[in-house]
């Protein structure tokens, strides 16, 4: 009974972690083949030199 509730607390976690990640994926970048944060920084930082 203790690993059907262990098996069962690993499940729901798993859910809810694999949710979470598709609701925030976006917001750390871009996500893009090209990385727009990059290539602005990188255009930022030529300017400044």
């Amino acid at each position: 009974m203790t690993l059907a509730a262990i098996v069962l607390a690993v499940a729901a976690l798993s859910v809810w972690l694999d949710r979470h990640r598709d609701r925030t994926a976006g917001l750390a970048g871009s996500s893009d083949v090209n990385d727009r944060d990059r290539t602005r920084v990188r255009n930022d930082l030529r300017y400044l030199t």
